[in-house]
């Protein structure tokens, strides 16, 4: 384990040393380890402390122990990029405020190229095959598909990617601890064809104001940002600014209309991103990228095909189940047919069937 990131470390774990005080010594003197071994008597020539806090920080200071934090990191096979190395993702290092240090968990390809996959935690069926099938066909051509682990849009993503290549989990804690906990088992398989990356140190536990700031490094990652079911509120709109701030491609996938996880991805189309029907389409943006004719052979492949029938069973098909005879009065079908046509695509994965006679998307 590098030195540097030990030290990094230690002074993450100062409760009395703010990120903001952090950077100004940085700044000041030049290396992280250097910060390190000055410590809290010498970096009073560049930045005040209170009283009480600076007692508060030297007693801290005094019981760090840089061999405990090496052994942690060595145990959980983390290791540290900094900004300025020439490892660090160059996409990133463009951002707003980027990382100055990262830990990750596996291997990072730098210049390859990323594309970030999010969306609603309450995904319909419908959408979590939308995600797992555009993310395989874009990892088919080359992409590194990126999101953050979130139940929903962000596990299909993930799981498609690595159907066909890598991705990249960002966590919004350390790499002690899994949120969720039932994506341990995703997240051990990212680690094997991709990494586990966040700015947090691992004593860090989830906590909902890191999400927001996660979801930067998801978006300054990327090329461009893809938004696959959301409601008006969710945070992936959140991701999908970010993404707008710093230049990025947004692309959105249109639902039902009647669903309220399609008004945030609706939005976005009105506002200007890509509307999305396949890969294609998110292709055609970044023909500069060499994809070769594997690439290719996976953009002429459509994400879903649907008869005229089918086609106007997802317009009345709402998110929460709806009884069958009331889907066949609103389409004035016959129940055989309806029943012959729900039956297809169940096993196609757009429709759920629920007891009583029940479907939803």
């Amino acid at each position: 384990m590098e030195l540097r990131g030990i030290h990094y470390t230690a002074l993450k774990s100062l409760n009395k040393l703010s990120d903001q005080k952090a950077q100004i010594l940085f700044e000041n003197i030049g290396d992280w380890s250097e910060v390190y071994n000055l410590g809290p008597r010498a970096w009073l020539e560049f930045v005040n402390f209170k009283t009480d806090d600076l007692a508060i920080l030297r007693e801290e200071y005094r019981a760090l122990n840089l061999l405990e934090i090496e052994k942690k990191l060595t145990s959980l096979q983390v290791k540290t990029i900094f900004l300025g190395d020439q490892d660090y993702p160059p996409l990133l290092a463009e951002i707003e405020k980027p990382p100055l240090c990262l830990y990750l968990k596996g291997q990072i390809q730098p210049l390859k190229p990323c594309l970030a996959i999010v969306g609603s935690r309450s995904a319909s069926q419908y959408g979590k095959r939308v995600a797992r099938e555009l993310a395989s066909q874009l990892a088919a051509c080359g992409f590194v598909i990126v999101s953050g682990l979130a139940k929903g849009i962000d596990s299909q993503a993930h799981w498609g990617a690595l159907d066909q290549g890598l991705s990249y989990g960002i966590l919004a804690f350390g790499h002690s601890f899994m949120y969720p906990k039932e994506n341990r088992e995703l997240a051990d398989r990212i680690c094997q064809e991709g990494a586990l990356i966040g700015e947090y140190p691992y004593f860090i536990r989830p906590f909902p104001a890191y999400f927001p700031a996660r979801n930067r490094i998801i978006s300054g990652l990327s090329l461009g940002t893809l938004v696959v079911e959301a409601r008006g509120t969710s945070g992936s709109l959140i991701t999908a600014g970010l993404a707008a701030e710093q230049n990025r491609e947004i692309f959105a996938v249109p639902g039902n209309i009647f669903s309220e996880n399609s008004r945030g991805c609706h939005g976005l189309i009105k506002q200007g991103a890509k509307l999305v029907e396949g890969i294609e389409d998110i292709l055609d943006e970044f023909q500069y990228l060499n994809l070769g004719e594997q690439g290719k052979a996976a953009a002429e492949k459509d994400i879903v095909e649907l008869s005229l029938v089918q086609q106007k069973i997802m317009q009345y098909l709402q998110a929460e189940p709806l009884h069958l005879d009331v889907l066949a009065l609103q389409l004035n079908f016959g129940l055989g047919v309806l029943l012959a046509e729900l039956t297809q695509m169940e096993i196609m994965g757009l429709v759920k069937a629920h007891p009583g006679g029940y479907y939803s998307i």
